[in-house]
């Protein structure tokens, strides 16, 4: 049991991950049975079943949105202090909830970045590690601090902060504006180097669009007027 495991919500986007969803859920809940854990679903196979089954509090979306609208309609769903995200496929390291979520409450960060990429991971295809080397160059460039992974699935929030980010939640690569808009606006950030393991089931990434809408929030998130 965590400290601070009642004031936690760990939040997922599921598609079809019916063959990874009980062992990441019994994972999390080997850290805290009080974490509440959410999942918005837009799966055809028995992954809502699966999670309805082992007390998870499930959101069905379908048909699909798409991954943006998903998270954006998971981060407004959670009512606890610190919002974690991760993805559904083990490939985020669990143990590293407690840090998470104390950096939120008892540190007073308003975000902790997960990031996978101060070294290249073993099962992370070179294309993939030199493209996001790549994006994660301009954005510190544009945005004066160095930055190393923008589409990490493995955040914590702090609640109150959501409301404030001028994201846009359509299309693909959200993460890359909920890294941005808080560097922007000068939130407290914590940056933590994390494993990422090999993936269980196989990768739903659309590279070309992934490469599109990246582009489109770096520069969204840099250059549009914050209306006040």
């Amino acid at each position: 049991m965590i400290k601070h495991g009642s004031s936690v919500t760990v939040a997922m986007i599921t598609l079809n991950e019916e063959a990874s969803i009980r062992k990441v859920v019994n994972d999390i809940r080997k850290i805290d049975e009080r974490i509440e854990i959410l999942i918005v679903d837009s799966s055809t196979d028995n992954t809502a079943k699966i999670a309805q089954e082992i007390g998870v509090k499930v959101i069905r979306q379908f048909p699909p949105k798409g991954y943006g609208p998903a998270m954006d309609l998971a981060l407004k769903s959670c009512d606890r202090e610190v919002i974690i995200t991760m993805d559904c496929d083990d490939t985020y390291p669990t143990d590293e909830i407690e840090l998470f979520s104390s950096k939120i409450i008892e540190e007073d960060y308003d975000l902790v970045e997960g990031d996978r990429l101060e070294k290249k991971p073993k099962n992370m295809p070179i294309i993939n590690y030199l493209a996001n080397y790549f994006f994660a160059l301009i954005a510190s460039l544009l945005f004066f601090k160095r930055i190393r992974d923008l589409h990490s699935g493995m955040r914590a929030y702090r609640k109150s902060i959501i409301t404030s980010l001028p994201y846009n939640p359509d299309g693909v690569s959200l993460p890359v504006e909920l890294l941005l808009w808080p560097i922007r606006l000068n939130y407290k950030i914590y940056f933590k180097p994390i494993n990422y393991k090999e993936r269980i089931g196989e990768s739903k990434l659309e590279p070309l669009k992934a490469a599109y809408w990246t582009v489109v929030r770096i520069l969204r998130a840099r250059f549009i007027k914050i209306k006040k």
